[in-house]
């Protein structure tokens, strides 16, 4: 971003020398290094660590000129010119160009915070001055961002100075003693010192007999006198300070300030700083409390000031006495606006003196300002809305649901298993089809059984045989033992042809299959007791909820809900709980869960398969809608906080 001549060296200036320097600079817009002069200076007196003029043109931004000081070396701001940040230095230019300054929070390069502050220079309306300070300058951001718009009105770089060049020994010099006095003010720690040392440099700046300033400690509330040049205490109820009091209220009354000179008539010595500059109408505004003091003080002349921050109602007041000539105009404006850089760091002080139950009151009494005047409208419909909806949810019921993971059951299963030990020679049916009474699911290897039978009709007709030859020998204990033998092979090949007709696995029912893969059966072999398949009828299906611990105390038999299934979640069944089962089960991460049986309202479905599982909501009475939305945190702060 840097280019030839466009970037310097932040320099090191007193109080003095910059103020000099900057009205210098007023006469100088026409050098080629100008605009480098006027960020330099402008960033000395902001304290910030570096400073850009830049101008919007076609769309884009040009760098005028930049300035640095030592930190910016270590710690550099990022480019206010690159791409990534091109919407928010337009957003930040809009705002600076709507209200005179903007300002945006941004990370160094080192990951510190700093402060992007914009201001607008009022003879450019397309520029704009980018300081970068520091995140400690942060408190003194309104004062250093005042500081800048003194000076906002510095002619653009080429443009003609004005024909009447104000050098250094003219009265604008007087910046510099009026800043030193606010800096000398500004070393002190406490309200009190402060206010001290700030009017005894005023009266030694101004070379003024006496200086007074009157501070309000709140809106409405009566001013009073803080401080009093030369003076260490103040006798509250002594006539002077009662005079001093009235003169410094009254001037609060007047925007732009009271003179009041001695020699004047009664009918026009009193002049308002609006009214000096319209000689040829001269006007007497009533001020009976300032001709009071002045008649007390053997007719000095006297000026007063109300002090106001921006936008807000006059919180102070200083009033001067002078035994020769009162200030000019000029100068009391330029008191003016010295003593506003002066007044946020005041406030701040006398923030932090006032006692906690103050504080407390002034900041109860701010808010109540700020909602119950016209500012903020959107927030304070914001929060009319949000109280509304608190009262909605103290006040009205909200039928509570208990939520539950849920699944299809049936009690009318069956398992299917191997009656021998052997082979499945075929299997017919997977998972999940449905079947008919008496069709055959799957069939085991017969062909061992089947030699078997032949094997034992063989001995069948043996053993007869040989029983029939002993009868007829006579020889009948022989014959009985064929006889036996004969029964034994006959009960041995009755039990064979029974296995082989069990070899055929029948559905005992019409159902679905709820295990069982034909791929993982054929050809496997089996044992006796393996298991085979499960059929479970449709028809008698209901729904086993698993309910968490915290919420099974709301669930009462005949409650009712909807099941709403994976397989369909726009469907939604309805059900009524026929049971809770007083034994919690540990289901692992999800703790301690309570089952409940729900039998299901509506007639089965085509597509309801046992196994199936989806979320149930089940009624558990109306209840405050502030209960339904904040007992579990409440009941885990009992949990948490019990002793």
């Amino acid at each position: 971003m840097n280019a030839p001549g466009l970037v310097t060296a932040l320099p090191t200036f007193s109080a003095r020398e910059l103020v000099l320097a900057l009205h210098a600079l007023r006469a100088a817009s026409g050098q080629a290094d100008y605009a480098v002069q006027v960020v330099a200076a402008l960033a000395r007196l902001m304290r910030a660590q570096q400073g850009w003029w830049v101008s919007e043109a076609d769309g884009g931004w040009r760098l005028l000129a930049e300035a640095h000081d030592e930190a910016a070396a270590s710690d550099p701001a990022p480019d206010p010119l690159r791409a990534d940040f091109a919407a928010d230095l337009a957003g930040l230019a809009q705002r600076a160009r709507t209200q005179g300054f903007a300002s945006l929070p941004q990370r160094s390069a080192q990951g510190s915070t700093q402060w992007l502050v914009a201001v607008r220079p009022e003879r450019a309306a397309n520029d704009l001055w980018l300081l970068c300070l520091p995140d400690r300058e942060r408190p003194h951001l309104n004062e250093l961002v005042l500081r800048a718009q003194l000076v906002a009105d510095l002619p653009t770089p080429g443009e003609a100075p004005a024909a009447a060049v104000i050098s250094s020994d003219t009265p604008l010099a007087t910046w510099a003693p009026l800043l030193d006095a606010v800096l000398f003010a500004q070393a002190h720690d406490g309200f009190e010192p402060a206010t001290l040392a700030l009017v005894n440099a005023l009266a030694s700046t101004l070379g003024a007999q006496q200086v007074a300033l009157g501070w309000r400690a709140e809106a409405g509330a009566p001013l009073r006198l803080v401080a009093l040049s030369h003076r260490d205490k103040l006798d509250r109820y002594a006539h002077a300070v009662v005079l001093t009091e009235g003169a410094l209220d009254e001037a609060l009354d007047h925007d732009e300030g009271v003179r009041l000179e001695s020699a004047a008539p009664a009918a026009d010595a009193g002049t308002a700083l609006a009214e000096v500059d319209a000689a040829a109408k001269p006007l007497a505004p009533a001020l009976p409390a300032h001709r009071l003091l002045q008649q007390s003080l053997g007719d000095a002349c006297l000026a007063s000031l109300p002090l106001a921050s921006s936008g807000s109602a006059p919180r102070a007041a200083v009033l001067m006495v002078f035994d020769g000539e009162p200030l000019p105009a000029d100068q009391l404006a330029r008191l003016r606006l010295a003593l506003r850089v002066a007044l946020p760091w005041l406030e701040s002080l006398h923030w932090r003196e006032r006692p906690l139950a103050l504080r407390a009151n002034d900041e109860l009494r701010r808010r109540a300002r700020l909602w119950l005047g016209p500012q903020h409208l959107g927030m304070k419909l914001g929060a009319g809305l949000g109280a509304l909806a608190l009262l909605v949810a103290l006040f009205v019921d909200w039928d509570y649901r208990v939520g539950a993971s849920a699944q299809l059951a049936t009690d009318s299963t069956r398992i299917l298993s191997a009656q021998f030990d052997g082979r499945v020679d075929e299997a017919f049916v997977s998972a999940g089809q449905n079947v008919k009474e008496g069709e055959v699911l799957a069939q085991l290897d017969v062909r061992d059984l089947q030699n078997q039978v032949a094997d034992a009709r063989a001995e069948v007709q043996r053993y007869t045989a040989e029983a029939d030859k002993a009868r007829a020998a006579g020889a009948l204990a022989e014959s009985e033992v064929g006889n036996a033998r004969t029964a034994q092979a006959q009960a041995r090949l009755a039990r064979t042809v029974e296995l082989i007709e069990l070899a055929a696995n029948r559905a005992p029912f019409d159902g679905v299959v709820v295990e069982g893969e034909k791929r993982e059966l054929q050809g496997a072999p089996v044992r006796k007791g393996d298991k085979l398949y499960r059929i479970a009828r449709v028809e008698k299906l209901y729904a086993t909820l698993q309910v968490p611990e915290r919420d099974a105390a709301q669930l009462k038999s005949g409650a009712a809900g909807e099941l709403s299934l994976m397989t369909r979640p726009d469907e939604k069944i309805p059900l009524r709980v026929l049971s809770v089962i007083p034994v919690a089960q540990i289901k692992g991460q999800e703790g301690n869960q309570f089952m409940v049986r729900a039998e299901l309202l509506s007639a089965p479905a085509d597509w309801w398969r046992p196994g199936m599982s989806g979320n149930a909501r089940v009624d558990a009475g109306p209840r405050r809608i502030i209960w339904v939305l904040t007992h579990r945190a409440v009941d885990q702060l009992r949990l948490w906080l019990w002793w």
